[in-house]
């Protein structure tokens, strides 16, 4: 049995990650701590969560844990209990993206590397049920050279959309103000204002597309061409592979509508996201394969459990507490999502 603790009782906590982690049967949230220690408290006694604290500090000095779950906005606040846990050896997986810049998303890398300790961040997608096939059947493809090499990747997503999808409905909320966090000014990078301001907004949202195009290809890329209009972005792999990821091309307000492609000679990997809330439901997959003419092109669509990739993340970090490999983002590679995003703001922003 696994003892997690949580730092942050927001509605994200409240409503998506805890009752997930409360649902698996080897593990148990034994404690919460938020600045908001009312918060907390009322949070603790809905979700029968045993204890609770008014910061990170009491929590780790007062529970013996097997791992930390972050659920913050990327502040200094954040850098600094991610830290505090990683000292204290114990396993973290916190809420995309790592961090609040890349020099400190840096800091957390090494840091977790100096400790050996493993640090994980919340790109759900990665452990979406489809993701994870489509993943494996790109691999699949690669090694084989079934349908050729790959010719050319593509994300679209339409951040228009409905993407809560009621999931925070009877969220409790908090009552203390929270001061303001001052950020270091030499982690602006060289950074406009204007353009810092952009990095913020594009790490907390569009990173999940950068991440998403960093899993589906298996490997790193760059940014080849940015629209200055924010609508697109074309990249190129360190294996030469290139591709696009399109923000918002069309509205669609009233659903989710974002999916990811791998093209190869002769067929594609094509995976369709719901929305990142949904409670209950797996993205899914269409997989075409063309044979050159000498007999019917095949196309197959395979079904997945009713399984959110909220819930299999935490599956996922559950797994890797007990060194099993899964689908969860390394901080590592989820610094490469930070890397792209500041790039793309300041592409935007000079």
């Amino acid at each position: 049995m696994k003892r997690i603790g949580f730092v942050g009782a927001g509605k994200h906590a409240q409503c998506i990650h805890i009752p997930n982690y409360a649902a698996l049967a080897n593990c148990q949230v034994v404690a919460i701590a938020d600045a908001d220690a009312d918060l907390a408290r009322r949070v603790a006694a809905r979700l029968h969560i045993p204890r609770s604290y008014g910061s990170h500090a009491e929590l780790l000095a007062g529970e013996k844990l097997d791992a930390v779950v972050v659920t913050l906005p990327e502040t200094p606040m954040a850098e600094t209990v991610i830290r505090d846990a990683l000292l204290a050896k114990l396993p973290v997986c916190v809420e995309k993206p790592l961090a609040w810049s890349v020099p400190s998303g840096a800091r957390l890398v090494e840091l977790a590397k100096k400790q050996r300790t493993p640090l994980f961040v919340g790109y759900h997608k990665r452990s979406d049920p489809a993701a994870v096939y489509a993943k494996n059947q790109i691999g699949h493809f690669v090694r084989t050279g079934e349908l050729g090499a790959i010719k050319y990747a593509r994300i679209s997503v339409s951040l228009a959309g409905d993407w809560i999808a009621n999931g925070y409905c009877g969220a409790l909320k908090g009552c203390a103000a929270i001061p303001a966090q001052e950020f270091p000014p030499e982690d602006a990078d060289g950074m406009s204002a204007v353009a810092k301001k952009a990095f913020s907004s594009i790490a907390g949202t569009e990173s999940h597309q950068f991440d998403l195009m960093r899993y589906v290809l298996g490997h790193s890329y760059r940014i080849a061409y940015a629209d200055p209009k924010g609508v697109l972005v074309a990249i190129e792999s360190e294996k030469g592979v290139p591709g696009v990821i399109e923000f918002t091309p069309y509205a669609s307000t009233k659903d989710w509508r974002e999916y990811a492609m791998v093209c190869f000679e002769r067929g594609y990997v094509r995976v369709d996201f719901p929305a990142p809330l949904a409670c209950n439901r797996a993205g899914t997959v269409e997989i075409f394969r063309d044979d050159g003419g000498t007999a019917t092109p095949l196309t197959t669509r395979p079904v997945f459990p009713a399984r959110s990739a909220m819930f299999a993340q935490a599956e996922n970090f559950l797994a890797a507490l007990d060194g099993q490999t899964t689908p969860l983002c390394p901080a590592a590679e989820a610094l490469e999502a930070l890397v792209v995003a500041r790039d793309w703001a300041m592409r935007l922003c000079p």
